[in-house]
Parts: C-alpha cells; structure tokens; sequence
C-alpha cells in the first residue's frame, strides 16, 4: 500500500506542480510595452521581483519568486523573467520538496522568444525551447535521455500575459464581462482555449496600502478545466491567485521577501483524499465489480471511462452504476509478435517511454526468451517487472530507462518501463489512470493495457497479470504527451469528491 501512497504523493506534485505553473504565467508587475524596444519615458528599466508565498489547506508550503528585466537576445530587446517555485508535501512519513524554475524571454509583442523550464518532480528534467517564425522548438532532457519536437504555433494564438492585458484594457470593462482566446502554454507545449470572466471589483491592503483590484476568473481547457482566480490591478499586478483542486485549493500570496521564505511547512495529502467505500468490502483479485458512483459536483459520464472492460450506466448528470467485469485471455487465439497494423500508433517512443532505446530492447528480448506469442511474453513481462522492481516505495517520476537502470519506482515506474518493453518487441501498450482499492481504500493508480487482438489490462505493479476489478479507470488508454499531464485530469475531477458504493 505505501507504493500506492508514494504514487499519490506523486500525483498530486503532477497536478500541484501544473497549477503552480499556471499560478506563475499570472504572476505579474507591470511592465510597460516596448515600442522599438524602447520604453515609453519615464518608466524604470530596472530590474523588478516579487515575492509569494503559497498555502495549501491552510498551511504554508512554500513560495514563488519572480524577477525581470530588460535584456538582449539574438539582436532583440526583450524582457527575461524567472519564476522560482519550491513546494513541499508529505505522506506517511515520504517527504518531498519539489524545485522548478522557469527563464523566459518575451519580445515586445508579449510572445515568447526563448524559455528554459527545469525541474525535479519528474527526475531530472529540463525543457529548452525557441519560437522561431510560429514554431517551438523544443528540447526535453529526461535524466540524460533528450526528444527533440517541433509544436507549431496556431496562428490565432497569443500569450496568458497578453491576453488578460488586452482583457483589461477593454473600454468600459464591467463586472460580468468575458472573453475567450487561444494561448500557448510553455508548461503543457500546447494551444489552450482560454476564458477570462470579470467577477467583481473590491479593496485589497497590501503592506499597508488599499488597492484597488478585479477579481478575474481564468478557465484554461486542459485536464478537464482548470480555474484559476485572480485579484489584480489595472495594470496587471497579481496580488492573490487560488486554484481549486475539488475540495483543495493552491493559493498564492503576494508578499515580501521573508515571510515568503519563513515558515514553510509539510502537508499530508493522503489522509485527506483516500476514497473510503462504502457498502460491502471489495474481494482481493475480484473478478466482478458492481458500485454506485458519485460525484459531489461535475459530470459522472465525463469523469468515469466506459469501455469493453467497465460499463458505466447513467443515472444522473453526478451519479450513475458501474459494472468491471475481468475478461479471460486465451493466448491461442492472440496473434504473434510483432504486432502489425492495428493499433501501430501505441508502439512510438516518447520522453517517458523510451521504446527504442538499445538497453530497453535488450532486456525485453532476453526477458521473453524467444517467445513469439504476443499474450504468453505480455505475462513474461509483467511477472519480470514485478519481481525485478524490488524497491517499490521509491518516491520518482522518472523515466522508462532510469527505472531499468535504478530497478525501484512507484506504479508510475513499473507501468512505464512495462510499456516500453512490450512496445518494443511489437506489443501496443498504453496508460491507464485511476483508482484501486488496496486493503482500507482506493487510492490514485497507474497500470498498463496491452493489445494482444484486444484490449487487456495488467497491473505488474501488484503483480496481476490481468487487473482485477477493483481498478476503476478515470482516464489513459490515448498516446501519452512530453508532459503525460493529462493523466492528472482523473485527480482533478474526482478529489474529496468522488464516492463509491460497493453493490456486489
């Protein structure tokens, strides 16, 4: 159960890293736009900074800097800004501090020019990229490993930054007002639909002296919806931000320099967001599962996945019935390796998976020993995955490679280095997330699924060949991302939430 609790832990900094991330885009002073890369008279051209500090039901865990300044880059005036963000979380006795920092340069049109990202929550992982005539280049290093992409950029998308400003500037601006547009996410390497809506207007004191702010709701399509609320000035001055997390809520803070640093804190975030069930007991190794599902808020149809495995039946827009029923597998009737032309796609390498890596291919080849069947070396896989990892407890987000080469890591680890074996003997594989129910309660989960003519779930990390029925998938079974943040949108729509009643 304390890898269970390990990969919680992890999930949780995934999600909690990404909405810190989209904290910092909001966290702002105001700088005049240059024209001609030159400032309009008057105005400073030093260097600027402010200090946050963030909570997290209730307790201080840390805190956000950021500072600019006027710079050149490639011939170019340009403004360099650098957000450094520290969090810390605890859970039944794992500690973990999570560092991420991020240098950005932005022209005078407010786009992006050039940004570095580096961070500790997935490994050691740095994210380099350029926008050069409306494409990122982008390097991601992965505990040495590096992909490189090219993302273009929709043409009719413009920066957050950019975006709230032409927001504020808006004549007549009125409590109520909305607009939507298009932003390009330098954290999740994506064009994002954006909604501003002006909630309201109020008086602030800070260091002593009443601001006058708006209070700006921002909506950004990704993971399900993330909200985030914002106090700010009229010239874009962040005072407060908060991200509800369903039940949790990430709040920043502006303040000075030592109360942002002093008395940070650990928060356990386990204990408040287990998933106790209610009605009978689940059975270890359950072949069949029927619950009544609810959630306190949102769509059940859209939270709950329904597919060959578990059938979900829609009693309400929060509540509905789900049935898992385990199919059986007879490896005659799956097709020999390698799988070809059908579902091909879950065969590619990613930042995470590093299917073609030699060292991964080496190890699934004399891992299955000369098996061909694609069912029969599936098992070999995952019965080697489960006994090999035997440091289960490890708190890491690293990659396939690193988790071959360290032999420890939580459900992530094993589910991710399962899938670069399978895909590089010829076995389509892909994620699913979710939760499962591991001796007093269901906690957040990764696992793999192999297509061996049809979809079969396993779970190496528990040692089940085929996934029992007490895993519930949220989300997965798409090709994962450079970030593989989507699978966090689970999290997000079910925390303090979700409520599962055990029928049979």
């Amino acid at each position: 159960m304390l890898l269970l609790k390990s990969y919680l832990l992890r999930c949780f900094v995934s999600v909690f890293v990404a909405a810190a991330f989209l904290q910092a885009c909001s966290l702002r002073q105001h700088v005049p736009l240059m024209k001609n890369g030159v400032h309009p008279k008057n105005t400073s051209q030093s260097p600027q900074e402010s200090w946050y500090k963030l909570t997290l039901m209730n307790t201080k865990i840390g805190y956000q800097h950021t500072s600019s300044e006027d710079v050149e880059y490639q011939g170019e005036a340009v403004r360099r800004t650098k957000t450094d963000t520290i969090m810390n979380f605890k859970a039944f006795g794992s500690d973990l501090t999570v560092k991420t920092t991020r240098v950005t340069y932005t022209g005078s049109d407010l786009m992006p020019r050039y940004f570095l990202s580096t961070s500790n929550e997935s490994g050691l992982k740095q994210v380099e990229g350029r926008v050069i005539d409306g494409v990122t280049y982008i390097k991601t290093t992965l505990n040495g490993e590096t992909v490189d992409t090219e993302i273009p950029i929709p043409p009719d998308a413009i920066s957050e930054r950019k975006g709230v400003d032409l927001f504020l500037a808006k004549e007549g601006l009125k409590v109520g007002d909305k607009q939507t547009f298009y932003q390009f996410s330098l954290d999740f390497l994506k064009s994002m639909k954006t909604e501003l809506h002006l909630l309201g207007k109020e008086t602030l004191t800070y260091q002593s002296e009443e601001k006058q702010v708006y209070i700006l709701n921002t909506t950004v399509d990704i993971m399900g919806g993330m909200v985030m609320k914002q106090w700010l000035d009229s010239n874009g001055v962040t005072y407060r931000t908060e991200v509800p997390l369903m039940g949790l809520s990430l709040i920043s803070t502006k303040t000075d320099r030592e109360t942002a640093l002093g008395g940070i804190k650990e928060v356990d975030v386990i204990l408040q967001t287990r998933i106790l069930p209610l009605g009978k007991r689940p059975k270890l190794n359950a072949e069949h599962l029927v619950a009544e599902v609810k959630l306190t808020r949102g769509s059940i149809a859209e939270t709950i996945m329904s597919n060959s495995r578990q059938e979900l039946v829609i009693s309400t827009l929060h509540a509905g019935r789900l049935s898992i029923q385990v199919p059986p597998v007879a490896a005659e009737a799956c097709p020999n390796l390698p799988i070809q032309n059908a579902e091909s796609e879950f065969l590619a390498a990613s930042t995470y998976i590093q299917a073609n890596h030699p060292d991964i291919r080496a190890k699934a080849t004399q891992v299955l020993d000369g098996e061909t069947n694609s069912w029969r070396a599936a098992e070999k896989l995952c019965r080697w995955i489960d006994k090999a990892i035997a440091d289960k407890t490890t708190v890491g987000y690293d990659s396939s490679l690193t988790t071959l080469e360290s032999l420890s890591g939580n459900c992530k680890g094993h589910t991710i280095l399962f899938i670069a074996l399978a895909r590089s003997v010829g076995i389509p594989s892909r994620i699913c997330s979710g939760v499962v129910f591991v001796q007093d309660a269901f906690y957040y989960h990764f696992w793999p699924e192999v297509y061996v003519g049809r979809w079969v779930q396993m779970d190496p990390t528990l040692g089940q060949i085929i996934a029992d029925a007490n895993h519930i998938q949220l989300d997965g079974s798409v090709l994962e991302s450079n970030t593989m943040i989507e699978f966090g949108k689970g999290v997000l729509q079910t925390l303090n939430q979700f409520e599962i009643v055990i029928v049979e």
